[in-house]
C-alpha cells in the first residue's frame, strides 16, 4: 500500500468539513473522493478541500482509488452505509455513535470480522495522546485512589423540530450525540462500571434535551451530564484521595489544548501536556492509516469490545430516560437493509431427529444472555446467515425476555419455518404437567408461534409418575403445539422408563436429552438440580440408545479460555465466567489436564483450545448438537470454526484422558 492512505468522505456536513481540513495536516492521509446526497455540494466540497466528487455514496464506495472511507452522515444512516463500506472492502471510520443500539454495533463488527476489513468508531478524542496521558497519570497514582468522577457536554441549540438534534426519526437527542463523550471518558479512564442509572428531560419531539447518568463503580460513582438546549461546562474531573485531575475542553484536544491539570490537596497545581502537534482529526485519520499499514483489522485504541460496550451503556441510558427510536424495533430487513438469507455466508453440519421434518444445526444458539430485541436480532441474523437453524430458549430465561425478543425477531424477519425452536418449561418450583401446559401457553404467545419444534422439560419431578409426564407431552403433540420432546437435566433411568411407557402405548418417546456435557466434566452443579451426561455410564447409554444429546455449557462456560487472568467481576459483558466458578465447577486436576491437552492440540492444529473443546463434543459416537452462548458475532464465528476441525478417535480419547497419546 502507498504511504498515503487515500480517503473518501461520505456526506459533506460540518463534521466532514472539519475532518477534511485536518486531514491536510496528517502524516499518512490524502483526500481522494467525496460523495453527497447533492452532487453539486460534493463538487463544492472538493473545490475547497480537494479530491474528486462521486455521483452518490455507492459510486464512491465502488472506486478503486479509495482505501478508507470516513462516514459523516447523520446517525440514522451510519449502520447501512458502514455495512456497505465493509462489503466494498473499504477500511471504515464511522462517526459516533457507530450504531443507534447495541444490535447495530454488533452487526457491524460481525461484518467487519467476516470480511476482514478494519472498522473504527470515530471517537477522535480517545485517540489523542492527551487522554492516554490522563490515564497514565491515574494509573501512576498521581491523585491517589479515585473517589469520584464527573463529566459534562452541553450547548444551547434552539428547539427546531426538523433539525437532526431534535428529530426523533433521525435519532436526535443528546445522549447519542454528545452524552457518548462523558460516557466513554469515564470508561476509558476508569474501566467498565457495574450498572447505570439515569433520567432525561424530553423535548416535545420525545428525544432527550437533557440527560444525566450515574455509573456505579462500587466505592464511588461517575456522574455524567449532557444537553442540547442548555450550556454545560465541557470538562472531565476525577477526584482522588491525593488530589484532583481536571481536563478542560476534553473533546477538542489540539496543539493549543493539551493540558491535564493535577491539583494537590494543598492546592498546588501542575500542568501535564502531550507534545502532539497535529490537529485532532489528523490524529484520528493517522491512527486508522497506521492500522492499515500494519495490517490490523481492529483498532487497539477504540476496540470492538469498547464500542460494543459503549452501545450497551447508551441503550441503558436511553432506556432509563425513556428515549426510543424506530431502530429499536425490527422489520423484514437485517441491519444492512437486506433481508437475512439462510446460510448466505456459510453452512453448518446438521442432524435429523425422527418426527421432525427440519434439519437441526449441530450448533444451537442459546438466547439466555441477550438483553433486548436488537441485540438478539444481531446474533440471530449472524447465526442464521452462517447456516444455523436451531435456537434454544426457555420459559424462565430472563423472566420471559428471551422468548419475547426471539419471537419478535423471528416474526419480523419472516423466517419461522426455516428455524427449529427448542423451548423448555416445567422448571422448579412449577415442575408439574399442569404447570408445563400453562407455561407452554405463555411461551407460544411470547414467541408469536403456534408450535415449538422441540420441547424439553427443564427439570424432572420424580414425585410425578412417568406416565403422567409422557401423557401430558403427547397431549401437546396431539394439539400440534410441539413436534418432538425431551428432557433437560433428566437421568437415563427416567428417560428409559418414559420411553418404555411410550412404546407400550404405541407412541414416540424422548427424542433427546439436554444435560451438561463438555470436555471438562462438571464436578459440582452449576445450578441446583443440574445433571451431566459426562459420566462413563451416561456416555455408554447415549451410544447404546442413539438418543441425541443437546448439551448446555458445551464449552464449559469459558474454562478453556485464559480464565486465571480474569478478575472476578469480568463476566459483565464478556464470555468469561468468574474464577470462583472455574474452581468450584470445573477446576479438578483431571479437568486442568484436559485443558492442558486441549491447548497442546490446539497449537498443533493452529486453532484455539476453546474450539478444540467444542470439536470434542461434536466428535462423540452418539448424535450431539451443542448449545453455545456467544455474546458477539465474532465469538459466534469462532465457535462455528470448530465444526471444521477433524479429530481422530485417538485424539478424542487422549483429550479425555483415555489414552496416553493422541496418535499420529
Amino acid at each position: 500500500m502507498d504511504s498515503k492512505i487515500r480517503w473518501g468522505i461520505l456526506a459533506t456536513g460540518s463534521i466532514a468539513e472539519t475532518f477534511a481540513r485536518d486531514l491536510k495536516h496528517s502524516h499518512h492521509g490524502i483526500l481522494t473522493g467525496v460523495a453527497s446526497r447533492t452532487p453539486a455540494r460534493a463538487q463544492e466540497f472538493c473545490n475547497t478541500h480537494g479530491g474528486a466528487p462521486s455521483s452518490d455514496y455507492g459510486a464512491l464506495l465502488a472506486r478503486d482509488d479509495i482505501d478508507a472511507v470516513y462516514i459523516a452522515t447523520p446517525h440514522d444512516a451510519h449502520v447501512v452505509w458502514a455495512h456497505r463500506a465493509l462489503e466494498a472492502g473499504k477500511a471504515t471510520l464511522c462517526e459516533k455513535p457507530l450504531g443507534l443500539n447495541q444490535g447495530e454495533v454488533l452487526s457491524l463488527y460481525g461484518a467487519a470480522a467476516r470480511t476482514g476489513v478494519l472498522l473504527v468508531e470515530a471517537l477522535m478524542y480517545v485517540m489523542h495522546p492527551r487522554m492516554h496521558l490522563a490515564r497514565k497519570l491515574l494509573d501512576d497514582g498521581e491523585i491517589g485512589t479515585v473517589t469520584g468522577f464527573s463529566s459534562g457536554f452541553g450547548f444551547a441549540f434552539p428547539f427546531t423540530p426538523e433539525h437532526r438534534l431534535y428529530n426523533r426519526d433521525r435519532a436526535g437527542g443528546g445522549i447519542l450525540d454528545i452524552g457518548i463523550y462523558p460516557l466513554t471518558a469515564a470508561r476509558f479512564l476508569l474501566g467498565e462500571p457495574a450498572s447505570l442509572s439515569g433520567d432525561a428531560r424530553l423535548a416535545p419531539t420525545q428525544v432527550d434535551a437533557e440527560a444525566r447518568a450515574r455509573l456505579d463503580y462500587g466505592d464511588f460513582a461517575a456522574e455524567l451530564h449532557c444537553a442540547v438546549d442548555t450550556e454545560i461546562p465541557w470538562q472531565i474531573c476525577v477526584t482522588g484521595t491525593k488530589g484532583t485531575m481536571t481536563i478542560d475542553q476534553p473533546w477538542h484536544s489540539g496543539p493549543d489544548n493539551q493540558a491535564v491539570i493535577i491539583t494537590r490537596e494543598d492546592a498546588t497545581q501542575r500542568s501535564y501536556e502531550s507534545a502532539e502537534t497535529r490537529p485532532l482529526y489528523a490524529v484520528e485519520a493517522d491512527h486508522v492509516a497506521e492500522c492499515l499499514m500494519r495490517g490490523d483489522t481492529v483498532s487497539a485504541l477504540v476496540s470492538p469490545d469498547f464500542s460494543i460496550n459503549t452501545a450497551y451503556w447508551l441503550d441503558r441510558w436511553r432506556e432509563a430516560g425513556g428515549v426510543t427510536y424506530a431502530a429499536d424495533t425490527l422489520d423484514a430487513n437485517g441491519f444492512d437493509a437486506v433481508p437475512p438469507q439462510a446460510a448466505r455466508h456459510a453452512t453448518m453440519p446438521v442432524l435429523h431427529l425422527d418426527g421432525l421434518d427440519k434439519p437441526v444445526s449441530r450448533l444451537v444458539l442459546g438466547t439466555d444472555n441477550q438483553v433486548d430485541v436488537a441485540t438478539l436480532a444481531a446474533m440471530g441474523d449472524a447465526f442464521f446467515e452462517h447456516g444455523g437453524t436451531c435456537i434454544d430458549t426457555a420459559h424462565i430465561y430472563s423472566d420471559g425476555m428471551s422468548e419475547t425478543a426471539l419471537g419478535a425477531w423471528i416474526e419480523a424477519r419472516g423466517i419461522r419455518e426455516n428455524l427449529v425452536i427448542l423451548g423448555k418449561g416445567a422448571h422448579p418450583p412449577d415442575c408439574t404437567p399442569d404447570a408445563m401446559a400453562r407455561q407452554l401457553d405463555e411461551s407460544l404467545e411470547r414467541l408469536r408461534t403456534d408450535y415449538l419444534d422441540i420441547y424439553c422439560l427443564h427439570r424432572d419431578n420424580r414425585d410425578i409418575p412417568i406416565a403422567e409426564w409422557v401423557d401430558a407431552l403427547h397431549a401437546e403433540i396431539d394439539k400440534g403445539r410441539i413436534r418432538v420432546f425431551g428432557g433437560s437435566n433428566w437421568t437415563s433411568a427416567r428417560v428409559d422408563a418414559a420411553n418404555d411407557y411410550a412404546r407400550s402405548k404405541g407412541r414416540s418417546g424422548f427424542s433427546l436429552v439436554s444435560n451438561n456435557f463438555s470436555l471438562a466434566r462438571m464436578e459440582k452443579p452449576v445450578w441446583d438440580g443440574c445433571l451431566a451426561s459426562s459420566t462413563d455410564d451416561f456416555r455408554d447409554w447415549h451410544t447404546r440408545t442413539g438418543i441425541a444429546l443437546f448439551p448446555w455449557s458445551a464449552q464449559a462456560r469459558g474454562f478453556f479460555l485464559d480464565w486465571e487472568t480474569v478478575p472476578l467481576s469480568a463476566a459483565r459483558h464478556g464470555a468469561d465466567p468468574t474464577i470462583e466458578e472455574m474452581h468450584r465447577v470445573w477446576g479438578s486436576p483431571e479437568n486442568l489436564e484436559r485443558r492442558k491437552r486441549a491447548m497442546e492440540l490446539a497449537a498443533r492444529k493452529n486453532t484455539s483450545a476453546l474450539q478444540i473443546a467444542l470439536a470434542y463434543v461434536l466428535h462423540q459416537p452418539f448424535p450431539t448438537a451443542a448449545l453455545i452462548g456467544p455474546r458477539t458475532p465474532m465469538q459466534l464465528v469462532d465457535s462455528i470454526a470448530a465444526c471444521n476441525i477433524e479429530l481422530s478417535r485417538d485424539e478424542v480419547n487422549w483429550l479425555d484422558l483415555r489414552a496416553d497419546n493422541a496418535g499420529n
